[in-house]
């Protein structure tokens, strides 16, 4: 089941608050691959935003590799990648040095962070079958 929650009150933007609540589902396996997503209309209907809202959300996601979109057929979960390529890798691991940076630049010592990552990590194991 896909539970979505927008809060407006945030600076993030609610396509944003979408992909990110659908793709931690599916890092969590609580969206597995192959699953149907709902259709853009009820989905945005569900959640009282505008189509466009859920589409743009939908299609960044498919663009990150998490879903596919085909017409007629609907929104499914993808299968992870078997493999990455050396230029995906290297740009995710660009994307994820400004955060650390920022947590750094907050006070939070290099083990706080090596445990932060840990338990992020593992709960996205919590949602999979053994």
């Amino acid at each position: 089941m896909l539970t979505i929650t927008i809060d407006r009150g945030l600076e993030e933007s609610v396509y944003e608050q979408v992909a990110r609540q659908i793709r931690l589902l599916i890092a969590s396996a609580a969206l597995p691959p192959g699953m149907t997503l709902p259709p853009v209309r009820r989905l945005a209907g569900d959640l009282g935003v505008n189509l466009n809202t859920i589409a743009r959300a939908y299609r960044l996601l498919e663009g990150e590799g998490f879903l596919e979109i085909r017409k007629r057929a609907g929104v499914k979960v993808a299968a992870p990648a078997q493999k990455i390529d050396h230029s995906t890798r290297a740009k995710l691991l660009e994307e994820m040095r400004a955060p650390l940076a920022r947590l750094r630049q907050a006070g939070v010592s290099t083990d706080e962070l090596l445990g932060i990552i840990r338990r992020e990590l593992l709960a996205f194991d919590d949602g999979k079958e053994d």
